[in-house]
């Protein structure tokens, strides 16, 4: 068995928009949102009723759900209002959503605002949530057990046992019920184990990399708190510290900190693997001599400006980097949805897809495959 521990602290979608009758679901807070307004009536509005419908039931935490026909007072009273939410409501129960679950309301309108639907749920969990998905892209499934995956969407809850998975575009962003974060790439799964977390701040978080990569994010914990990321062959023991685990496919471990020290034991040996370098465990094998991190890659052009096409991307070589990730993507914190490339040479077209703000950034990977650290970021315009 491989074992981290930390030494020293740092200094301090259900259904894919395109395919969705809804444009996007969003659960949060007890508002569920839909990514276009929803109409009143209409057929559009009845298949959007029916996609919140097979949301819905996929959390079994959601005990009630309501509709609100907020029309103007000229299409609201002698009943109007309280007519049109009552058929949106019969809508979800023909739908499979429990009638005593589903009630309907018809509250005024804003004044000067066309009619439409809103739509609230109350939760009531059977344990406590261990997590809450921050941010989405692609596809992000979640599963318990030998249950079926099923797609979860931004500020969905998750529970302890849960096995949380991407798909080759996923990306995903957990937010801890202890204040960490946990960052899956592409073609990864974690399944969440314990989470308890006490008055003083004690707090015991385990997690499970079934595969691909994780990048952590952790909070400072009080006296005698642990935090663990366990792979096949490794445990990562961290205490607000920043790094990433990958879980590869011939049992490998890898382990490239990026705060803080971390001390990676196996096979009865141990090296202190401090900010800045990285360190890999085989099958059965003790751990490798840490070694240096690329450098982050200085960023040449574009660094603004506006395009009439996506323009060619152009960084300075890195000593030592085998290839180059790039990364582009529409917001500046690379949480949504976010377009990879790969480059043997400091320079690429960028696959930027349509026209608008484009932020990107570059990290360097060496020859065994361990990934450097990010550049800084800059933007470009794709004029319409």
């Amino acid at each position: 068995m491989l074992s981290l521990l930390l030494l020293a602290s740092p200094v301090a979608g259900f259904a894919a928009e395109a395919d969705s009758a809804c444009g996007g679901l969003t659960f949060d807070n007890g508002r569920l949102t839909t990514g276009r307004p929803l109409e009143a009536k209409g057929p559009q509005t009845e298949a959007c009723l029916r996609e919140v419908a097979e949301a819905v039931k996929a959390r079994p935490a959601i005990r009630g759900l309501t509709v609100a026909a907020k029309l103007p007072d000229a299409e609201r009273l002698d009943g109007q209002g309280l007519a049109v939410a009552k058929a949106a409501a019969e809508v979800l129960v023909n739908a499979g959503i429990p009638r005593t679950r589903v009630s309907f309301v018809a509250p005024p309108a804003e004044a000067n605002t066309p009619g439409r639907l809103q739509l609230a749920y109350v939760e009531r969990p059977a344990q406590l949530a261990v997590a809450r998905l921050r941010t989405a892209s692609g596809q992000v499934t979640v599963s318990l057990g030998e249950g079926q995956p099923t797609p979860r969407l931004t500020g969905d809850s998750l529970y302890a046992g849960e096995l949380v998975a991407t798909n080759d575009t996923g990306r995903a962003e957990l937010a801890l019920a202890d204040g960490s974060l946990l960052f899956l790439s592409p073609r990864s799964a974690v399944r969440l184990g314990t989470l308890e977390l006490t008055a003083e701040r004690h707090r015991k978080v385990l997690l499970d990399l079934v595969k691909g990569t994780v990048e952590t994010q952790a909070a400072p914990g009080g006296a005698g708190s642990t935090f663990e990321v366990r792979t096949r062959g490794a445990v990562a023991g961290v205490r607000g510290t920043r790094f990433r685990v990958s879980q590869q496919e011939d049992g490998t471990s890898r382990v490239e900190t990026l705060e803080g020290k971390v001390a990676l034991g196996a096979e009865r040996r141990s090296v202190d693997v401090d900010a800045g370098f990285g360190s890999r465990a085989k099958p059965a094998q003790a751990p490798e001599a840490p070694r240096a991190l690329l450098a982050a890659p200085a960023l040449e052009r574009p660094r603004g400006g506006v395009y009439p096409k996506a323009p060619t991307l152009v960084w300075k070589a890195v000593p030592g980097a085998r290839t180059y990730r790039v990364e582009l993507a529409s917001t500046a914190d690379f949480a949504g949805d976010v377009k990879v490339q790969e480059s043997t040479h400091p320079t690429v077209d960028a696959a930027a897809q349509g026209t608008g703000k484009w932020f990107w950034r570059v990290l360097a990977v060496d020859a065994d495959g361990f990934v450097g650290y990010p550049s800084r970021i800059f933007s470009f315009d794709v004029a319409g």
